[in-house]
C-alpha cells in the first residue's frame, strides 16, 4: 500500500497518539486536533478506525521490507544479513520509539482478525528470511550446525524484543543502537563458526 504524504502524517500521529495516551485516545477528534485539520477532513483519507489500523501496519510492512529487499540486493554474507536485519530494526526504532511501542504491543493488533492475520504475515516474512540467512550461514559453515535454525532465529529476535522492551520501559535512558549492538555481538559469537 503506497501512502500518501497526508496518510503517512496521519499514520505517524495516529503511532504517537496510541504510543503516549493508549489505543482507546486514538479518536478522529485526538487525531485531527494532532495535524490540524477538521474531523471531517480525517475521512477523506481512511474510512474507518480499523481502516486506519491496517494502514498503521502496512506501514510498519513497508519500512520492514525496505532492509529486506537491500540486504537481498547488497551481497552480504549470511551472517552480515541477520546483523543487518538486526542493527536496522534498532535503527529504525531509536528513530521511531513510538513505533516501536506501538508495533511490540501485540494486544492493539490481536482484538480484529484481520490485524492479527496481517501482523502474523509481517511476522513470518520476517522468519521465512531470517531463518533463510541462517540456513545458508549453516550451509557454507559460518554458522553453527549443530543448532536448529528456528531456534536461533528464537534466540535473535527474542533477545531484540526484550531489549527493546527494556529500552521502552525505562523511557530510551540507555542508547538502543549501542546495546543492541553489543546484545547481537554477543549472540553472533555463540552461533558463530570460529574460523
Amino acid at each position: 500500500m503506497n501512502l500518501t504524504k497526508r496518510q503517512m502524517e496521519l499514520v505517524e500521529s495516529a503511532i504517537r497518539i496510541i504510543a503516549e495516551q493508549g489505543l482507546d485516545k486514538l479518536t478522529t477528534k485526538n487525531l485531527a486536533s494532532a495535524i490540524g485539520v477538521t474531523e471531517a477532513a480525517l475521512y477523506r483519507h481512511f474510512k474507518s478506525k480499523n481502516d486506519l489500523m491496517r494502514m498503521i501496519l502496512s506501514y510498519f510492512e513497508k519500512l520492514s521490507c525496505q532492509v529486506l529487499d537491500d540486504i537481498r540486493t547488497g551481497g552480504l554474507d549470511p551472517v552480515e544479513s541477520v546483523r543487518r536485519f538486526v542493527l536496522d530494526r534498532y535503527k529504525l526504532f531509536s528513530g521511531k520509539p513510538a513505533l516501536a511501542k506501538v508495533m511490540f504491543s501485540e494486544e492493539i493488533f490481536t482484538s480484529t482478525p484481520a490485524f492479527t492475520d496481517h501482523y502474523q504475515m509481517i511476522m513470518h516474512k520476517h522468519k521465512s528470511e531470517v531463518v533463510a540467512y541462517i540456513l545458508r550461514g549453516q550451509s557454507e559453515q559460518l554458522i553453527r550446525q549443530n543448532m536448529d535454525a528456528n531456534q536461533i532465529f528464537r534466540i535473535v529476535v527474542g533477545s531484540m524484543r526484550f531489549i527493546v522492551m527494556q529500552w521502552n520501559l525505562s523511557r530510551q535512558v540507555f542508547d538502543l543502537e549501542a546495546e543492541g549492538t553489543a546484545l547481537l555481538d554477543t549472540i553472533i559469537e555463540l552461533i558463530e563458526v570460529k574460523q
